[in-house]
């Protein structure tokens, strides 16, 4: 491979490193610096990048590298990795020659676990977003609704009425909830009201993971950053959740025709209450990776609902995703059909540690 393409994924590992630093993880921001020097120089972190080297900015390269080798000590394969992560009961190496040193054993005893690994879809699914999703239901103002997710995972998010949310002066979800949010409020909260009833909770994913099973529990919580222990507490108790009461995941081959096909039946009466209802589509930090040609599909089929919903069963689409004005946070938006309003929730913090809800009356 040309020594450009090398210098490419290198620099992507040097952004993913600032970005997780940003967002708390010491260990990542470490690890991942280290990879990108290792990659420049040529060594065994570009011999395992360099296989899946097509893979496309959106993809997430980087973080699929670490969450392979995360997946690998969470399952007892890599005993010596494991012992530098506090996900493991691990300790992180305090020099960056140790940390440099046990991934270069891991690469070693595991790189073609390493490659497999870079095949498998990322699989975020964080938990602590479901605050902010919960505001902007809230706003949204549907007192029953069937709940669309899109890039699902697991479909943890879709819970969020099991939670226990506390958005300073109110609380919503269940009082006594195993999973306890409290985001840090950078302004007042003006919503009050309640979580809409959901009639039916469905996730729409091209790679869905089935949270009820081991195997999927594993995927889910390997993406997480093993230095940040209270989002993996978080991802357990809700996974106790989801083996409880599993969500509908769809294996969707095309997200828009799948959408599309969900859509008509909720305004049709195709649903589990046999009769046509309201409808919220919601998704989070999952726009980036639906290919370009997919958003423009996905949203024709939004609008094309938001055609035919009436005040009786509105429509409405939640987006948090990456603010375009300042990278470094996420946009809350709520769309909501018939009357077409897009309002701007609020600001969040990408892992959902923070909330600064924006006045919209």
């Amino acid at each position: 491979m040309p020594d450009d393409l090398r210098g490419l994924w290198a620099d992507r590992f040097d952004q993913q490193a600032l970005a997780c630093a940003e967002l708390g993880s010491d260990l990542y921001g470490r690890l991942l610096r280290i990879i990108a020097m290792d990659i420049r120089a040529g060594g065994r972190s570009w011999e395992a990048m360099e296989r899946r080297s097509d893979l496309r900015f959106g993809q997430a390269g980087p973080l699929r590298m670490v969450g392979a080798a995360h997946r690998l000590a969470l399952s007892g394969r890599a005993e010596s990795w494991a012992t530098a992560l506090p996900s493991c009961g691990g300790a992180i190496p305090s020099t960056d020659g140790e940390l440099e040193a046990l991934w270069s054993d891991l690469l070693t005893a595991h790189i073609s676990e390493i490659v497999q690994g870079l095949d498998r879809e990322l699989q975020t699914n964080e938990v602590g977003r479901s605050s902010g999703l919960c505001l902007a239901q809230l706003v949204a103002d549907m007192p029953v609704a069937r709940i669309i997710e899109l890039g699902s995972a697991g479909g943890l998010n879709l819970h969020l009425n099991r939670f226990r949310i506390d958005l300073g002066v109110a609380r919503f979800g269940e009082e006594a909830g195993v999973v306890h949010l409290r985001p840090d409020l950078r302004s007042p909260l003006e919503e009050k009201g309640e979580l809409p009833v959901p009639t039916e909770l469905i996730g729409i994913d091209p790679h869905p993971v089935d949270a009820s099973t081991a195997e999927g529990a594993l995927t889910l919580l390997c993406f997480l950053w093993p230095d940040q222990t209270e989002r993996l507490a978080r991802t357990r108790a809700v996974l106790e959740i989801a083996r409880e009461s599993p969500v509908r995941l769809v294996k969707a081959a095309d997200t828009a025709e799948s959408l599309d096909v969900e859509l008509r039946r909720s305004e049709s009466g195709e649903t589990e209450s046999g009769r046509p209802v309201s409808t919220i589509i919601q998704h989070s930090i999952t726009w980036q990776y639906i290919p370009t040609e997919q958003r423009w599909r996905i949203t024709e089929a939004i609008e094309a609902a938001a055609s035919r919903a009436t005040p009786d069963h509105p429509l409405a689409w939640i987006r948090y995703e990456p603010d375009e004005w300042d990278r470094r946070r996420a946009a809350i938006r709520v769309r909501r059909w018939p009357d077409g309003r897009d309002v701007l929730v609020a600001h969040a913090d990408y892992h959902g540690r923070w909330l600064e809800p924006v006045p919209h009356r």
